[in-house]
């Protein structure tokens, strides 16, 4: 019963990001990030070395995708402030899967947590420009042969 949920799960993911924005996409990220990182707290707490493994691994990994998502020729500046919170969130991680430290978790989290409110707060319109933008870039590359 269990393996059924967990793939009806995964096919209501990928159904729910199928033509779904880059914005909605990353929000998905920061969304799923917060929920790991919760469990992973969790896990750590209740000395589950097993889940804490687990829950800090899909942190870690999708903060790794939004920091390789960065667009640096937009904003080097912004580009690079975010590389370093993330960064800072990693080595939280890291720190708190070997000390068991909840604390470590916590810092992390409310840093993903500030980021993702900052993502939310960009206007609709700015959001708008941004994707009709990236989509003109796409058939650019596409018309040049770079794809």
């Amino acid at each position: 019963m269990k393996r059924a949920i967990n793939q009806y799960k995964n096919v209501s993911v990928e159904s729910a990001l199928e033509g779904a924005s880059s914005y909605e996409i990353t929000k998905k990220l920061f969304e799923g990030c917060l929920v790991f990182l919760k469990q992973a707290k969790i896990a750590i707490d209740k000395k589950d070395y097993e889940k804490k493994a687990f829950h800090i691994s899909r942190s870690e990994a999708i903060i790794t995708t939004l920091a390789s998502s960065l667009d640096k020729s937009e904003d080097l500046e912004v580009a690079e402030n975010l590389e370093r919170l993330y960064d800072f969130c990693l080595n939280q991680l890291i720190e708190a899967s070997i000390e068991m430290n909840s604390e470590k978790v916590l810092s992390a989290e409310y840093v993903m947590r500030q980021i993702k409110e900052g993502w939310e707060s960009i206007p609709a319109e700015e959001v708008l420009k941004a994707e009709l933008l990236r989509k003109s870039r796409q058939q650019d590359k596409v018309a040049s042969g770079d794809v």
